[in-house]
């Protein structure tokens, strides 16, 4: 549809100006057609070759065109196809066929300043181009690397709308932040949300050490490259885009109703001694599905993008302006992401040596969220955990004349409708559509990243550029907090609050490079130096008061609060980044490729004793098919052997972790008095230095069957030393322990990326499966445990995974079991080596747990692994047919071989519901084995994190 869109746009305004200088020349006239199909082609562009005399085919795929001078050339394209020139000498009739173009090793890929040819790319780069981008409706770019690329794992954290994916490349290389550096148009940005997918061109993933290294200490968890569209020589053309469309919740999880509920809860109760709470005689007055009632439904997205290109032999531009709007599935406008995007890039050629351009994007952004994956306060939780016998609306006279309702600033809706108060789950669990309701924080963010750039060709292959880049961002948070009541424990009665902070985050980035490119007969080679500097500082400030007269969060200010104590903050903190580096890449006949690097880097993130780096890699490749002993197979088109080692670095470990901040909060007791003082915040140490990730590469690409087939297969490991954390210090030293260099994690795997395209009669179709299998070891904790002290929590439970020498990062970290107790007898025979009861206070029903170090007693110290939430394989298959202008499209991803921990139900307080594996749980021997009996006083702790 868009095609044709495109095609009548770009014929208007062609027939508009097609009475201009159309007195002389000759008229041709034809059809463009694919040579494998027969198919006409509609939108195919032809332009007089050395002028802006053009046009388009139409939908049955003629065209016409009044040449300016006889005979010509014509240039015909059409995206997806291979471009061709056809001579118009003599004729005045033409049948041009297009040859579908088949990806192969000739492509050109983007590299660090520069780009180069796939068939000498000695490193490991995979790529998606802007048609796959757009061919699915994804809010943030780097969503549309999923599934698409082997070694590359982006994971969405929740439905949340705009919430950043969770991006891994070659595994988790650091137990600090293992996010890759985002490299856009050749500036390094703090992240891509302001991005419209429709202004990209393409992505480059630089997976290994040897492609990434040119970056340096930034480059160690992989470098995403992404490079936004430019305008073409030409007539202008007028391009919009769009779509819209309505998300559901795909699964819910099946929970207890009101019968089942009383049920269990009676039998809780019983089982604990204690009575049963519950009248079975009774009809329940209400029957809540809380997911039903917080899920959205038909939740809309909609994106819609306007673009003009165009230019002449000396200037092009690309300008573009697009909206994006999605409301959450949960909290629908409480959860909602805007955001409108403008931009301009410009290429200037001044003459044979100069040329300059810019690119420039705007973007303002409105976030409101809702807490997510929350054990407290999170509104998916409460709906797992309230009881389906609490109303979502309280209707009924007389409850609504008692306490808590008669009392309290309850939660209303706009209309003045009251929501429902539990009566038996209390805590953090309330009713979810209440917590909804007083969630008033919302963000405003307003970014701008641009760059200029002048090259000169001083001589032929000699090129100098200079580029200059900011990315500015300011962010303002806003938050309102209302009286309410929500329960005893979730409440705020005295007084209405207003805060606001607005932050500002600037960076600079100043580019020089100098490179050369030539050939020697068959000896083809190009020579890069450069340097980059580019300093980052961020700014904040924070107001709070409380005592706000107005009730309207969308109209509160400071200065309307009355309170007399006010909270002003305010912090600043900035980094710098100096560099040099060097690349030399040579090929011989494209056939035998060296690429050298060396980049030398200085941070301000680390101390003087260790403040500068060198980051070298070297990668190698042989295209072994193009040997004349190589055996003639009809089907092999190109097979290529690559290797590759290299050094990268993470800096992306805080700010000032080499010296001891002052932390102004600490408590000092003087007499009968406390008083608020200054300290070091912790052991100041001068020594550490960056992460250092060292890679060794080893793949093989093919190209078959006329190179429909592309297959690539990479070899890796990655190793990360240095990594910085806390060392174990003891405790009368009297301050916290200070950072180090102290632990090395590994990744090592295999990529898997096959494709597939071919034509068949008029139906073009693409399949496209990516496997990777890593597998992830921390080999080095240099403290007496050997353990990290630190780990994700649940609920009341801390510590749940656990990072320990010689297993993955993160593992999961609780007890084993052995089934159920059937009986009493099971529970005597359950002895440790020394004869005694391994689990005395253990009954019938009860969960057996391992000893698992057999010390005669079950206790924190038999926790162990318990499984891994790193996947070892990783999928991705994408797939399309193309008839005519219909085309459909899938993308599917997946992965195996990890563990997901169940925290969604709080074990730790009375009356939460549950889901209906509960009624699969132990009522008499023989009855289950995998499901404990349900009691309200859990003496055994069968609830415990296990297996």
């Amino acid at each position: 549809m868009r095609k044709q869109i495109n095609t009548f746009i770009i014929l208007g305004f062609l027939l508009f100006f097609s009475g201009y200088g159309m007195a002389q020349g000759t008229l041709i006239g034809g059809t463009v057609s694919d040579k494998e199909s027969g198919e006409a082609l509609p939108g195919v562009t032809l332009v007089e070759e050395g002028t802006m005399n053009g046009t388009t085919t139409d939908v049955n795929g003629n065209f016409s065109l009044k040449l300016n001078s006889s005979p010509a050339t014509l240039v015909v394209s059409f995206i997806g196809y291979t471009t061709v020139k056809v001579a118009t000498a003599g004729k005045s009739t033409f049948n041009i066929q297009l040859t579908p173009e088949i990806t192969d090793l000739s492509e050109v890929v983007v590299i660090g300043y520069g780009t180069q040819k796939k068939k000498v790319v000695t490193g490991s780069i995979a790529s998606v181009k802007s048609e796959e981008v757009n061919s699915t409706p994804v809010l943030r770019v780097d969503q549309a690397m999923q599934g698409r690329m082997a070694g590359v794992q982006v994971t969405n954290l929740s439905g949340q709308p705009g919430e950043a994916p969770t991006i891994r490349i070659r595994g988790t290389g650091s137990t600090n932040n293992s996010n890759p550096v985002f490299v856009v148009d050749g500036i390094v940005v703090g992240g891509i949300d302001y991005l419209a997918p429709g202004d990209i061109e393409s992505i480059e993933v630089l997976k290994d050490a040897a492609s990434a290294a040119i970056y340096g200490t930034n480059a160690a968890n992989g470098v995403v490259l992404v490079t936004t569209k430019s305008g073409k020589a030409g007539k202008m053309s007028v391009t919009y885009s769009g779509y819209g469309g309505i998300q559901n919740v795909a699964h819910t999880l099946d929970m207890l109703d009101a019968s089942q509920y009383r049920m269990m809860m009676n039998e809780g109760a019983r089982n604990a001694g204690l009575n049963e709470p519950f009248d079975m005689n009774e009809i329940p007055a209400h029957d809540t599905d809380w997911q039903n009632e917080l899920f959205e439904i038909n939740a809309p997205i909609q994106n819609h993008e306007v673009s003009m290109a165009g230019g002449n032999e000396t200037t092009t531009f690309l300008s573009s302006l697009s909206y994006f709007s999605q409301q959450g599935i949960i909290g629908g406008d409480k959860s909602q992401f805007d955001r409108i995007t403008a931009r301009l890039n410009t290429n200037s050629q001044i003459n044979k040596v100069f040329s300059f351009g810019n690119t420039l994007a705007y973007s303002h952004i409105k976030r409101r969220g809702i807490a997510s994956n929350q054990s407290f306060n999170g509104a998916y939780s409460s709906a797992l955990n309230l009881d389906p016998l609490t109303p979502v609306f309280e209707d009924d006279p007389d409850i609504l004349a008692m306490p808590p309702y008669s009392n309290e600033p309850v939660v209303t809706t706009p209309d003045g409708r009251v929501y429902g108060i539990s009566n038996y789950v209390g805590a953090e669990i309330v009713n979810p559509l209440a917590l909804l309701e007083i969630q008033t924080a919302k963000t405003r963010v307003d970014k701008l990243v641009g760059s200029i750039f002048g090259e000169a060709e001083v001589i032929k292959g000699l090129k100098i550029r200079s580029t200059l880049g900011i990315d500015l961002a300011y962010v303002l948070d806003d938050s309102y907090r209302p009286l309410f009541y929500l329960n005893g424990a979730q409440l705020n009665v005295d007084k209405t609050s207003v805060s606001k902070s607005i932050e500002r985050y600037f960076t600079w980035q100043w580019d020089n490079t100098i490179g050369y490119t030539g050939s020697i007969n068959d000896h083809n080679f190009s020579v890069l130096a450069g340097t980059s500097a580019a300093k980052t500082k961020y700014e904040n400030i924070y107001g709070f008061n409380a005592k706000v007269p107005l009730f309207d969060p969308n109209n509160v200010y400071l200065d309307m609060a009355t309170d007399t104590v006010w909270v002003a903050q305010g912090g600043a903190y900035h980094s710098a980044l100096a560099s040099v580096f060097g690349r030399l890449t040579y090929d011989y006949r494209n056939k035998y490729s060296v690429t050298a690097i060396l980049r030398r880097d200085g941070s301000s993130r680390f101390g003087a004793n260790n403040r500068y780096g060198n980051f070298p890699s070297l990668g190698v490749s042989w295209v072994a098919s193009d040997e004349n002993f190589f055996p003639e197979i009809k089907s092999i088109d190109v097979l290529k052997l690559r290797a590759s080692w290299g050094v990268n670095g993470n800096q992306n470990i805080g700010e000032y972790q080499f010296i001891s901040t002052m932390d102004k909060s600490r408590g000092y007791i003087f007499g009968s008095g406390r008083y608020t003082g200054a300290s070091p915040s912790y052991i100041e140490n001068a020594d550490i230095r960056w992460e250092e990730s060292r890679q060794i590469n080893f793949a093989l690409d093919l190209g078959a069957f006329n190179n429909r087939l592309q297959a690539t297969l990479d070899y890796y490991i990655k190793t990360t030393e240095g990594l910085l954390e806390r060392i174990s210090i003891p405790g009368h030293v009297g301050n916290d322990a200070p950072f180090a260099n102290v632990g090395s994690v590994q990744n090592r795997g295999v990529e898997l990326d096959l494709s597939w395209r071919h034509t068949v009669k008029k139906i073009r179709y693409f399949t496209a499966l990516n496997l990777t299998y890593n597998k992830n070891e921390m080999t080095r904790v240099a403290n007496p445990e050997k353990t990290l002290p630190f780990g994700a929590s649940w609920a009341v439970t801390p510590n749940i995974t656990r990072t320990q020498e010689g297993y993955p990062i993160a593992y999961f970290y609780g007890y084993k079991t052995d089934g159920i107790f059937q009986n009493m007898a099971e529970v005597y025979q359950h002895i440790g080596s020394s004869g005694e009861l391994l689990q005395k206070n253990a009954q019938p029903g009860d969960v057996r747990f391992v000893d698992v170090n057999g010390d005669g007693k079950i206790d924190p110290d038999d926790r162990t692994m318990i499984g891994n939430p790193t996947p070892e394989w990783t999928i991705g298959f994408n797939g399309s047919v193309e008839y005519r202008n219909f085309d459909f499209s899938v993308l599917v991803t997946g992965t195996y071989g990890n563990d997901i921990f169940n925290g969604s139900q709080r074990q730790d307080l009375r009356y939460t519901n549950r889901t209906t594996d509960i009624l699969e749980r132990w009522t008499g021997e023989g009855t289950s084995n995998t499901v404990p009996r349900y009691t309200w006083i859990d003496v055994n702790n069968n609830y415990r994190v296990s297996d």
